[in-house]
């Protein structure tokens, strides 16, 4: 039997600084590992990725949603982990809120931007926020990727989901 388990992940600016989390050494998915503001959906968030995104945002970082600006999802990750998928929503956006709490999830850090990417992060979000760093200026595309494991490794299929109504 296949489950599903939903997540969300946001990326903070403020002022040329990134804040990521490193993962508490306890946790069950990516121990120790760096990572946006994030974790999984309630029951009644389902339908409603914004609000899972901003109540995380809020538990783990102390940040509330009024000093969250241009807070957009730019990626939906999926990827098979035994018997479950894994979908997770990525977002980024901006704060005016520097700052933070620190809870039991892991530690939080501002990075600055030019060294976001020296941070060792799950193989999916690597591939994410490189696909991210290299997209044009302007690009305001959903991208969904899925990932998949080969004999060279992960890899993950890239492609953008647009507007289907005429």
């Amino acid at each position: 039997m296949i489950t599903l388990r939903h997540g969300t992940a946001a990326f903070l600016r403020n002022g040329g600084n990134v804040l990521l989390m490193k993962r508490g050494e306890h946790k069950e998915i990516a121990p120790g590992m760096w990572s946006g503001i994030g974790g999984h959906f309630e029951e009644n968030e389902l339908s409603t990725p914004f609000e899972a995104c901003y109540r995380e945002i809020e538990e783990e970082s102390g940040i509330i949603q009024s000093h969250v600006h241009a807070l957009e999802l730019q990626y939906i990750l999926m990827r098979r982990f035994k018997n479950e998928i894994r979908q997770s929503y990525i977002f980024f956006g901006e704060t005016s809120q520097t700052d933070i709490i620190q809870t039991d999830e892991g530690a939080l850090f501002w990075i600055p931007e030019a060294e976001w990417m020296d941070r060792e992060f799950t193989d999916t979000f690597t591939f994410m926020l490189e696909h991210y760093m290299k997209r044009e200026p302007g690009d305001r595309n959903l991208y969904i990727g899925i990932a998949e494991k080969g004999n060279e490794g992960v890899h993950i299929h890239w492609s953008p989901c647009k507007n289907t109504e005429l």
